[in-house]
């Protein structure tokens, strides 16, 4: 091979040698990928692919099959969960040794689980490393993944065991992502046991319908650039404060939080009767509601749909005058409209 030349030719050693470890899962007859990471019979897999699973099946790459009835681990926030085999031996561990993870434009090799001995192997170019901030850096591949790559093994160059694969949807658009190793190891030295019924919540979760209105521009009538900037700089606070503490499991505090930011607005914005309404009927909403899983998510809808209606009002108004300090020998006295400003997450 030439110098300089890269090999992105599969490691196939790599490959000999994972798959044993790959687990083919049967969830509610829906076929998802998973692989062995201990000795202890932990399983790996994608948590949206067991979400409000009733039945879990396993198939080894030799051919076994048994039933997979006990949860360990989940992180919602990563989509990740880890199941465990009822016999240990069944198949054995990969390695999960520290790699270095791959960066724009490097090759990974996506393994997914068949009923057959051999993988199926997709190789895949990282499109972005994806920081979404301090609780998770993420791999973006340069194409989506069938729904049966999720939970599989990712594997670099050298074979290293880089993450997991997971098919996401983004805003409406399909994604091909990577969960970086690191987030596995934690939830792998658990020693918990949790019926199949623990993975019902993360379900009810993923299936939830947002109810974001979609406000007209007439709501904001009277207002003013300053004043909407200061209420959207105001939810952007609490969404950034409320949105952390709703994945780390405190949906009360999340929902205490979103309310009280409703209520300061609301006593503070009295110039702005839709601001007002709209906040109130988020609140509203609140009132009917048993859950603060619920609740916390009727205020963010409120703050989703007032942020909404506000980025599309400062994009179509022009700013208020203001008096220059010195004009500039060269201005042409053509207004500069500067560019609209982004609030939401």
């Amino acid at each position: 091979m030439a110098e300089g030349v890269v090999d992105k030719s599969p490691p196939r050693d790599a490959l000999f040698s994972a798959s044993p470890s790959l687990v083919l899962l049967e969830v509610d007859g829906r076929p998802a990928s998973g692989f062995v990471a201990t000795e202890q019979g932990h399983l790996v897999t994608s948590l949206h692919a067991v979400a409000g699973a009733r039945e879990i099946h396993a198939v080894m790459a030799d051919g076994t099959r048994t039933e997979v009835a006990q949860v360990v681990a989940m992180d919602d926030r990563r989509d990740l969960a880890v199941l465990r085999l009822p016999v240990p031996e069944l198949a054995p561990p990969l390695d999960l040794s520290a790699v270095c993870l791959p960066g724009e434009g490097d090759t990974v090799y996506v393994l997914r689980a068949t009923a057959s001995p051999a993988p199926e192997v997709r190789s895949q170019e990282v499109r972005a490393v994806q920081v979404l901030g301090d609780w998770l850096t993420l791999l973006e591949l340069t194409r989506t993944l069938p729904d049966d790559f999720s939970g599989g093994p990712v594997l670099d160059l050298r074979g290293g065991v880089v993450g997991v694969a997971t098919a996401a949807l983004a805003n409406g658009r399909s994604l091909g992502l990577v969960i970086p190793t690191r987030y596995l190891l934690p939830l792998l030295r658990g020693s918990g046991s949790l019926p199949l019924s623990a993975l019902e919540t993360p379900r009810r979760r993923a299936s939830r319908v947002r109810q974001v209105p979609r406000h007209p521009l007439s709501l904001l009538e009277g207002a003013n650039t300053d004043a909407l900037e200061s209420i959207a700089t105001t939810l952007g606070h609490a969404i950034n404060a409320g949105a952390p503490a709703y994945n780390r499991g405190d949906v009360d505090g999340c929902y205490r939080l979103y309310a009280r930011t409703a209520e300061k607005l609301i006593a503070t914005c009295e110039a702005f009767p839709g601001a007002q309404r709209a906040l109130r009927d988020g609140l509203s909403r609140c009132a009917g509601l048993q859950d603060s899983d619920d609740r916390a998510w009727a205020l963010r809808d409120a703050f989703d749909g007032l942020l909404d209606v506000i980025g599309r009002w400062l994009q179509v108004r022009p700013p208020s005058p203001r008096p220059s300090p010195k004009s500039s020998p060269s201005s042409t006295g053509i207004p500069v409209v500067p560019t609209a400003k982004r609030y939401l997450n």
